[in-house]
């Protein structure tokens, strides 16, 4: 269906929102549908372009509502947000997220639109959060991708001395869109560090090895420990390959009407659970001494549950 070219009426933005902006085709719609809507990368196939703005109140840890707004990247839309409607679409940001195409051909009138929005942001939402991914990243050799992400991560910091955006690799056919959309939504939530503690305190008072809290509809990653503290950026790399893999086996599960509920793994190595928590999170426990049965681990999370309840719902 071709979209109408009369002028372009963006409905007033309620609350702070979360805003999606970049060029049309670069896939901002199908990682929004992946990670919110239970879409897998073949689904989004089916979607098409994104006309005008679409508008979604997405309910995340509880009490926080993302309000989501999902710019259109064709010329038309892009020159109306910049300018007729731009104190509605850059008024009362909490975040923006631009993606970057890598397939692009004409990196520098990427730039020049991102450029445009961090100016309009600047005027109406200065203390607004960026984040840059750079989408596609599956397209690039295995080990040309960091360094291709490094380049963009270098142009964006000469770009805004106001905002300096965090910058991420994401593809829809792995763990990357997890990783990037897990720690834009930590940065929202707003009593993580407390939520942090009490995790670490459950991991030593446990004797876990490794502690993860996942969102329960997104299955973002929350926040992780372990035991000893342990490179936190190594285990949360290897939890957003679990988030993916789970939430394709809980899709599958739900396509044979037999919803998804936990998961028990008990080998010589280690016993691995992950068990529903709060309404709005699921746990994973993981312990590796034998002599901790697992009824006993299973019977501290149960106990930890109303204790969490207050501080994640």
């Amino acid at each position: 269906m071709q979209a109408s070219s009369a002028p372009v009426s963006v409905k007033k933005k309620v609350g702070s929102a979360l805003v999606i902006m970049g060029k049309s085709g670069a896939g901002k719609t199908s990682m929004r549908s992946l990670i919110f809507s239970n879409y897998t990368a073949n689904d989004t196939r089916r979607l098409g372009a994104t006309i005008d703005v679409e508008h979604s109140t997405v309910q995340f840890m509880g009490d926080l509502n993302l309000n989501i707004w999902d710019c259109g990247g064709q010329h038309k839309y892009l020159d109306n947000y910049l300018n007729e409607q731009k104190e509605n679409i850059f008024g009362n940001v909490e975040v923006l997220i631009y993606v970057f195409d890598l397939e692009t051909t004409n990196r520098e009138s990427e730039y020049k639109l991102y450029d445009e929005c961090l100016h309009n942001l600047e005027a109406y939402s200065r203390d607004a959060k960026v984040y840059c991914l750079v989408h596609k990243i599956d397209k690039v050799a295995e080990d040309q991708k960091e360094a291709t992400v490094e380049s963009y991560r270098r142009a964006l910091a000469k770009r805004s001395e106001l905002f300096q955006p965090g910058v991420y690799g994401t593809s829809i056919w792995d763990h990357t869109l997890y990783r990037a959309w897990s720690q834009i939504v930590y940065t929202l939530v707003p009593n993580m560090a407390v939520i942090k503690q009490h995790l670490m305190n459950f991991c030593r008072l446990t004797d876990a090895a490794e502690v993860v809290l996942f969102e329960r509809a997104t299955f973002l990653v929350v926040c992780c420990t372990a035991a000893g503290g342990g490179d936190e950026d190594a285990i949360t790399s290897k939890y957003m390959g679990v988030s993916q893999v789970i939430k394709m086996y809980r899709n599958m599960c739900l396509q044979c009407q037999s919803p998804f509920r936990d998961i028990q793994v008990r080998n010589k190595h280690y016993t691995l659970f992950i068990e529903p928590f709060t309404k709005s999170t699921y746990i994973l426990v993981i312990t590796v001494d034998p002599e901790i049965e697992p009824a006993v681990t299973k019977a501290n999370i149960d106990a930890a549950k109303n204790h969490f309840i207050k501080l994640a719902d």
